[in-house]
């Protein structure tokens, strides 16, 4: 089934790519927190995620960082951001 369950899903982290893409700060950010190991990349992650939605970011930026928490989704996000 690839790497996400629901096609939601899937457009929910073609934003998050496309939000890599056009913003250099949302790309270093996200570099910089998947490049961590697993247990550091959660941590970050839960933190970042808290952070959006304090500054009320949109719903499905949010989500799609959630999806970071997967170990093989994090890894092809990484692959991807490296290459754009």
């Amino acid at each position: 089934m690839g790497l996400f369950g629901k096609v939601s899903e899937n457009d929910s982290f073609v934003i998050l790519m496309q939000v890599a893409r056009d913003d250099q700060d949302v790309k270093k950010r996200l570099l910089a927190i998947l490049e961590q190991n697993r247990f550091n990349r959660l941590s970050i992650l839960n933190t970042y995620i808290k952070d959006m939605l304090l500054k009320s970011a949109p719903a499905d930026f949010v989500a799609a960082l959630s999806y970071l928490k997967d170990d093989a989704v994090a890894k092809k996000a990484l692959e991807l951001i490296k290459t754009i």
